[in-house]
């Protein structure tokens, strides 16, 4: 394992201001996570799990306190700067799948890739094969109304993919699909473990604990590793 984490959060605080008053949602948060770790983040809904996922994952920036991944301070990155660490170095699985209906699987499949410099035709064969080993080569000119809920988190799989990052977050991705396509669902992300990613679930599913090397419990803003 590299001599430093590959994320690491220093007292972290999130804050949302409504009307007049300021909710403290992330309440000094220590956390290291070390590269190819599987991580399981348990909590009950209001705990601020997502909002620890979205800090940790770069969508979201810390109120007071910093995060750091592969050294690099990103809590002091402007939202430009944050976007292409995002790009370059997560994927991102999210529970109501976040698909463009009017496109087709493949080409929801390709869009991260856009902003990566690639080709139309790169981006196009890279996709063509994330789908295939995915189950979907059949699927990938169909539109996300014409996809199960088990099809449509298995294109957001392979979206989250198409950069080739090095981590793969993850928020309920079993929360919308029945029980057996919630296993294959982790199958796949089990597998994708097995290759080397940083696999790291938000979830208040107690099934989901089973597949990680590491639990972490959040309530009222506050960790626990029991």
């Amino acid at each position: 394992m590299s001599s430093k984490p590959q994320i690491k959060l220093d007292k972290v605080k999130k804050t949302y201001r409504i009307g007049k008053i300021d909710l403290e949602v992330l309440k000094g948060i220590d956390l290291e996570v070390e590269a190819g770790e599987f991580i399981v983040l348990l909590g009950p809904s209001g705990s601020g799990k997502s909002t620890l996922l979205n800090v940790m994952s770069c969508l979201d920036v810390p109120t007071e306190g910093h995060v750091y991944l592969d050294g690099q301070d990103v809590s002091l990155l402007n939202e430009d700067q944050l976007a292409g660490v995002r790009g370059r170095k997560i994927g991102f699985v999210f529970q109501q799948f976040n698909l463009l209906h009017h496109l087709s699987a493949l080409e929801n499949v390709t869009l991260p890739a856009v902003f990566q410099g690639r080709s139309e035709s790169q981006r196009k064969k890279r996709a063509a094969d994330l789908l295939e080993s995915v189950g979907l080569g059949e699927r990938m000119d169909h539109t996300p109304p014409e996809l199960s809920g088990g099809e449509k988190q298995r294109v957001a799989i392979a979206r989250s993919l198409i950069n080739d990052p090095e981590i793969i977050v993850a928020d309920e991705p079993t929360g919308e699909v029945d029980t057996d396509t919630g296993k294959k669902i982790m199958g796949i992300l089990t597998d994708l473990h097995e290759e080397g990613r940083t696999i790291i679930i938000v979830t208040h599913d107690l099934e989901l604990v089973d597949y990680a090397q590491r639990v972490i419990r959040i309530r009222d803003g506050v960790l626990s590793e029991k």
